[in-house]
């Protein structure tokens, strides 16, 4: 989508907590964007129009089995000194 219109933007997350742990096990993300001239708005908020949704859901149950990214020395330092 060429043209996005920077100025709108919408995120909305759903948080699934186990209800025996009251830990998060899932979140579900959904973020839209609009096209300058295109995308219908209202208080701030997409209501129509052009526009994209970009959809994503971590399953936090995986936690632990992803195994940890090696970060060169060199990337290592930089990140110290932030």
């Amino acid at each position: 989508m060429s043209g996005a219109d920077k100025t709108i933007a919408n995120a909305y997350y759903e948080i699934e907590i186990d209800p025996k742990t009251t830990l998060p096990v899932r979140v579900k993300v959904t973020v839209l964007t609009g096209r300058k001239g295109g995308t219908e708005k209202k208080e701030g908020k997409i209501v129509g129009g052009e526009h994209v949704a970009f959809h994503s859901e971590y399953l936090l149950s995986d936690f632990g089995k992803v195994p940890a990214p090696k970060i060169p020395a060199e990337a290592q330092k930089l990140l110290a000194k932030s």
